[in-house]
């Protein structure tokens, strides 16, 4: 298997970078950065399937915002072109400094890339619905879970995410993204058992915000 060499996470912090990454176009662009490793305009095109005319005014301001750097410039043919690479690969959203209604900006435009990436898969010849190759699912699960079912969600989600945001394009190989959302529900006043529970805390920026999120899938 192909894999980047890996550097010192990027957790981003600054409300300014969070919302850069409600677009979902700047958030195909790092997701390709981390993936790839450093590229070129050229590159990233291939890589999220835009004009590269496209994505200059994503990069100036993912670069004004320092979610990424420019490198040395390589030569390719009679062209010099510019590289861009990021300052730290994972990367993550640090929850505890993201402001909600920025945190659910960014969410909401990466179920819907993953909404295009499900409905386009639908018409093609090469998309696989069932078994061991399957490369197509979509769909919601709703259970009640106690603390040790919910620690194994997260290592298999913490998993997930590596095996399929770690892996960098060769032969062989074709890209795969996967969305979700992972979210407690308030329990219905109805549902067995409601009596005996306390209502939780309503979130809030601020210390009790502990958990981190990829911007990939940002979560």
């Amino acid at each position: 298997m192909i894999r980047i060499q890996t550097s010192s996470p990027l957790i981003i912090h600054a409300p300014a970078q969070i919302r850069a990454l409600a677009s979902p176009a700047r958030q195909e662009i790092v997701d390709a950065l981390v993936a790839a490793g450093p590229c070129s305009i050229a590159e990233l095109a291939a890589h999220t399937g835009r004009a590269p005319d496209s994505l200059y005014h994503h990069i100036r301001l993912l670069k004004k915002s320092g979610l990424i750097l420019e490198r040395n410039p390589r030569k390719s043919g009679r062209h010099i072109a510019a590289i861009y690479d990021l300052p730290g690969r994972p990367v993550f959203i640090s929850y505890r400094d993201a402001q909600p209604r920025s945190l659910n900006a960014v969410v909401a435009a990466a179920l819907r890339l993953g909404l295009r990436d499900f409905r386009r898969a639908l018409d093609r010849e090469d998309t696989v619905a069932d078994g061991p190759a399957r490369n197509l699912w979509g769909g919601r699960v709703k259970g009640w879970v106690g603390p040790e079912e919910l620690l194994e969600i997260n290592t298999l989600l913490r998993r997930l995410y590596e095996l399929i945001h770690t892996g960098a394009p060769g032969p062989g190989r074709r890209p795969q993204t996967f969305s979700f959302a992972l979210a407690p529900v308030q329990p219905s006043p109805r549902s067995p058992g409601a009596e005996f529970r306390t209502k939780p805390a309503r979130a809030k920026a601020g210390p009790g915000r502990r958990s981190r999120s990829s911007p990939g899938a940002r979560s």
